[in-house]
């Protein structure tokens, strides 16, 4: 994989700096709110990097508070979740009438699909945030909405090592191979779930050892199979010799219907290669065919209302950030 890409309030006149800065953050994460510093005093930068299913960024700022308001949940309703891991400074995270300190080496929940609140109090502040999409996590606690805003401690072992992954991950990931990155996103999604579980209140999911297996073979074939543009479910049934109504059965445990799973793994995937500098002579149509779509308008259509953009859109904000 390449080296991370970034980008720097320093790079822009002082004048410029907060909106400049705003239209990072929003770019990165989802829209928000920002108050901080005046012009002269503004610092920020981040570098990001797509991994697997998971976006990782590293942001680096001054004294600040972001926030996810009604109004911008209505204006841009990007709908995923949020990893924190404290590197340095201390922040206050604020969501569904909690809130939580959050240290260096901890780690916190946050959901974009409700108001959230960030307050970066110290003079510098270095965090690890992590995108994921909420599916990836129903599959392993069904209660997400009650550990927002909950810290899990350096001192837990999941704590300890998600930093200690996601620092060595940092400083090789340009070394990571593609077909390795995959791999790599859903240990780390482990290691998050691990945390969250040992939260109070957390609904830790169990299957049978039976339903697991089976489950593990569909993901399995569907990730394995997800350019063919006949992949379906009688498809998938037919390949692992296992009936459709079984088949659907054993999906009805996941969050979404196992159509509209292959579906959102098309429109990652896609949006993975729109932002990637190496394709950029690729057309958007022939990206969207070969990862298993027919028809362009359909793909623009499915595309705007999973992302708040067109894809063009996506790929022109993607690549002047590369």
């Amino acid at each position: 994989m390449g080296a991370a890409s970034s980008l720097s309030t320093t790079t822009v006149p002082q004048s410029e700096r907060t909106a400049y800065w705003l239209d990072m953050i929003c770019a990165m994460y989802v829209h928000l709110d920002c108050d901080g510093p005046d012009e002269q005093e503004l610092f920020g930068d981040i570098s990001f990097n797509r991994l697997g299913s998971l976006d990782l960024t590293q942001l680096r700022s001054n004294a600040q508070r972001i926030r996810r308001t009604e109004a911008k949940i209505r204006q841009g309703g990007e709908d995923c979740l949020l990893i924190q891991i404290q590197r340095e400074g201390r922040c206050l995270v604020r969501q569904d009438g909690r809130q939580a300190v959050v240290s260096p080496g901890d780690f916190v929940l946050y959901d974009s699909s409700r108001p959230y609140e960030l307050n970066f109090q110290d003079r510098h502040h270095d965090v690890f945030v992590m995108r994921l999409a909420r599916a990836q996590f129903k599959v392993h606690i069904s209660n997400l909405e009650e550990l927002t805003a909950m810290t899990v401690s350096s001192q837990d072992a999941a704590g300890h090592l998600l930093l200690s992954m996601v620092e060595t991950l940092r400083r090789d990931i340009a070394k990571l191979q593609p077909s390795s990155a995959l791999g790599v996103s859903e240990a780390i999604t482990s290691i998050v779930a691990a945390g969250l579980r040992g939260l109070p209140g957390a609904n830790v999911r169990k299957l049978s050892n039976l339903h697991a297996y089976h489950l593990a073979r569909i993901r399995a074939y569907v990730r394995d199979h997800l350019r063919d543009p006949e992949l379906s479910v009688q498809s998938i049934a037919l390949a692992l010799q296992i009936s459709s109504d079984h088949l659907s059965r054993v999906f009805r445990s996941e969050p979404i219907p196992l159509s509209r799973w292959i579906w959102k793994m098309r429109l990652d995937a896609i949006r993975r290669d729109l932002a990637n500098p190496r394709l950029r002579e690729q057309s958007v149509s022939d990206i969207a065919f070969s990862w298993g779509f027919n028809n362009a308008a359909h793909f623009s259509r499915s595309f705007r209302d999973e992302y708040q953009m067109t894809p063009r859109e996506w790929r022109e904000v993607s690549m002047r950030m590369a």
